[in-house]
């Protein structure tokens, strides 16, 4: 049986500055996210060696559940686009990966 799961990593840097307010936007919605169909794993992570940098780490049981997350307009996901449009400090990096081993 294959590994339907698909894995996305995906990094952002904020503006200095705005990191406490970025941390609290990002982690209210770590919870509602993981309560969506389909997620496997979604961990917040922030740098250890540039507080301005944070990532998120996620697996999902198969591509249709990373596209309905992806296409998600539920409110933790409005509310988090709209607070963090003002704090990043360039364009978040997305990149998905399927398990291989």
């Amino acid at each position: 049986m294959s590994d339907t799961s698909v894995t996305v990593i995906a990094s952002l840097k904020v503006r200095s500055g705005m990191e406490d307010d970025a941390r609290q936007a990002l982690l209210a919605a770590v919870a509602p996210t993981r309560a969506e169909p389909g997620c496997l794993v979604y961990d917040l992570h922030q740098s250890t060696s540039d507080p301005t940098e944070f990532l998120f780490y996620e697996r999902w049981s198969d591509a249709a559940a990373l596209d309905a997350h992806s296409a998600s307009t539920a409110p933790h996901r409005h509310v988090l686009r709209q607070q963090l449009g003002q704090m990043l400090g360039g364009a978040p990096s997305v990149t998905s990966w399927k398990r291989i081993g």
